[in-house]
């Protein structure tokens, strides 16, 4: 089957009360124009062609590379947005399928099913059954079960309004068929709208489906959190069946770009974004929130982390409550405990930083012991700086380390020590100021100030 599919997403969105396109709002984490136009591609598609018109730019530059773009001027009903594509579609000979950029639970196998019932028929749409019909054409049929018309939601009679089967706002038509159809329908307002619905007065074939929640259109915030929810579930389901333990798939919330292997274990609460990737038998405990970094095998995630754009080495434990930031990499074996925060610093293999500290701009060797609230001073109020800290160095508690400085193999920093200048390979690095005992000092001070 030649294929074209025909996106609308055109519309302004008005009841999402935003100056962001709608088809663009995201839906488990993506943008929902990139559902259909995923479908789309599986489905084979010859061409994919996007109706814009509100926020056209950004629609644009957001699927550039992945389809050809007519323009909707203004927005005058479903009808005028299938006209904006006409040149397009004159020049293609075959079936035009027409998807909504705002419908992103609409599965690929569902429309090829659809496809394929309709594909001897010139003009087909798909239909569903719904509980609480709202937001689509009724489609009305008569005493044989054939199509009469289908009516818009505003313009339906109350007898028409307690008609349970809608129609989608999926079509399948013969390009020719199309904008001969077009050509032969009525604006029918003050707005002069033009309803795609129209096109079946001629006659159509109906493809009634059996899953409601596939064609929901979001409209406002409630219907955008609505699919999210199905999104995940249906990701949860495919990560689960895959061998991965999600302890509570209702508050499991995962980009579909997400990868997990078998013998995950996520429990509640946890956050999944962009390009992650989750190494076997690793856990992840509640609170934490993950994006575009990998996580190697049998890591062990605790409570309340934010790990973004980093690389989480095998065997190793982070938290709770640690911050990876972009740039962050542990090669392995690591700790990265309560309170520790690491940004463009690498951590060789068996290095631990274990609770209240801050690693910046920093390179660290293998078997490195990081005390509790060290600092590596990295930034003078204009440039960012190094420190380098080699194999085998022990750091004391509440060092800070001023770079650019490096601590030799195998050292030692004492605690409470600030260091502004290199210490060499198997060195104690220390500065401290002598401590000084005045016995019986508090007792005389405390008589001068006549306190008790």
């Amino acid at each position: 089957m030649n294929l074209m599919v025909l996106i609308l997403a055109a519309g302004k969105g008005t009841r999402m009360k935003s100056e962001t396109p709608k088809v663009l709002f995201r839906a488990a984490g993506r943008p929902m124009v990139d559902y259909v136009a995923d479908a789309a591609s599986e489905l084979g598609a010859e061409r994919i062609n996007v109706v814009i018109g509100n926020g056209a730019e950004l629609v644009q530059k957001h699927l550039a590379g992945r389809a050809e773009f007519s323009v909707q001027t203004e927005q005058r009903g479903t009808g005028d947005a299938v006209m904006a594509a006409a040149e397009s579609i004159s020049s293609f000979n075959g079936k035009v399928l027409i998807l909504c950029g705002d419908m992103p639970l609409v599965k690929p196998e569902t429309l090829k099913a659809f496809m394929d019932a309709a594909s001897k028929h010139p003009v087909a749409f798909m239909s569903v059954k719904v509980k609480n019909p709202f937001g689509y054409g009724r489609v009305i049929r008569g005493v044989d079960g054939s199509v009469i018309k289908i009516v818009e939601e505003k313009d339906a009679t109350e007898d028409e309004k307690r008609e349970d089967e809608i129609n989608t706002g999926i079509y399948l038509c013969d390009s020719k068929e199309l904008l001969a159809r077009l050509e032969g329908i009525d604006c029918v307002n003050a707005q002069c709208e033009y309803y795609l619905t129209d096109i079946v007065k001629k006659g159509a074939f109906a493809y009634l489906c059996k899953d409601e929640k596939e064609f929901l259109g979001v409209n406002n915030r409630v219907q955008l959190a609505e699919a999210s929810r199905v999104l995940w579930d249906r990701i949860a389901e495919k990560h689960m069946m895959n061998g991965v333990s999600v302890l509570d798939p209702a508050t499991f919330y995962c980009d579909s770009t997400v990868e997990i292997e078998n013998d995950v274990t996520i429990y509640p609460n946890v956050f999944l974004e962009g390009d992650t990737k989750i190494g076997k038998g690793s856990i992840v405990y509640s609170g934490t929130r993950i994006k575009d970094s990998v996580i190697a095998e049998n890591c062990e995630i605790k409570e309340n982390c934010l790990i973004t754009d980093s690389h989480v080495g095998a065997e190793s434990h982070i938290g709770p409550m640690a911050h990876l930031r972009p740039g962050s990499v542990l090669k392995g074996d690591n700790k990265i405990g309560n309170f520790v925060e690491m940004k463009k610093a690498c951590m060789g293999e068996g290095s631990k930083a274990s609770h209240l500290t801050y690693l910046g701009d920093a390179e660290i060797g293998k078997d490195v012991n990081i005390g509790c609230g060290t600092i590596t001073c990295n930034y003078d109020g204009y440039n960012k700086y190094k420190t380098v800290i080699e194999d085998g160095v022990f750091i004391g508690s509440d060092t800070q380390l001023v770079a650019p400085v490096t601590v030799g193999k195998g050292a030692l920093v004492a605690a409470g020590s600030t260091i502004t200048k290199d210490v060499p390979a198997d060195a104690l690095g220390i500065t401290r100021a002598k401590q000084q005992n005045m016995e019986g000092w508090v007792s005389a001070w405390k008589k001068k100030k006549g306190v008790e």
